[in-house]
């Protein structure tokens, strides 16, 4: 066999056989191993780079969160639902929006505030001051009363909410009124009677100063 393949021939494949287990024996002993432990690393790698995404996108979300309730509060802080209640200021709009609904009369009472404590008010050291208004409203018709409202809701500072309403015929439709509103007269045909309540949030000591301002 020696003789055939010859000696140096053997030596030769002995050292082939050699080299193959060496780099069998790297292969399975390091290179594997190795290659497990990267891939393994390399999933935890992405596994975190996903966590870093959806943190990104949490980020993004609450930014754009964030942004819409600035923008809410900031609306709510021009529309003076962060201010105090003054009379004299509400008188002056309510005239205004008489005249601007084209309503014939409208006969309002705005009651002494009471303090609410509102879950929401106290996170941020405020509260909310609620004062009942009554409104009684004689107009042509019921448009005129549903044009006072919408106008009153819009330019009230703070927040207006209806509570109740109720509009009835103030008197018959007769053939001298149908003259009368043929000519271009304008007569009272309906009266409304409308509950409302006006809210605003004042920091908290600002209201016990108030209070006692009031007393």
């Amino acid at each position: 066999m020696i003789g055939i393949i010859g000696v140096k021939r053997l030596l030769i494949l002995l050292v082939l056989l050699v080299i193959n287990l060496f780099l069998g024996s790297v292969i399975y002993l390091y290179v594997l191993p190795e290659k497990e432990s990267k891939d393994i690393e390399l999933r935890g790698l992405r596994g975190q780079l996903s966590t870093v995404q959806r943190d990104l996108d949490k980020m993004h979300i609450e930014f754009e969160q964030l942004k819409k309730r600035q923008d809410r509060f900031d609306a709510l802080k021009e529309s003076g639902f962060f201010s105090d209640q003054d009379r004299g200021d509400a008188k002056k709009i309510l005239s205004s929006v008489q005249k601007q609904s084209k309503v014939i009369s409208a006969i309002v009472s705005v009651k002494s505030g009471v303090v609410e404590d509102n879950i929401e008010a106290q996170k941020s050291n405020h509260k909310m001051l609620i004062s009942p208004i009554e409104i009684e409203i004689k107009a042509f018709d019921d448009g005129d009363v549903y044009r006072y409202i919408d106008l009153l809701q819009k330019q009230f500072p703070g927040h207006l909410s209806i509570d109740e309403i109720t509009i009835k015929r103030s008197r018959d439709v007769t053939s001298a009124l149908l003259r009368a509103i043929a000519s271009g007269a304008s007569p009272e045909l309906v009266i409304a009677t409308i509950k409302m309540s006006w809210r605003t949030m004042l920091p908290q000591d600002q209201v016990i100063v108030n209070q006692k301002l009031r007393r």
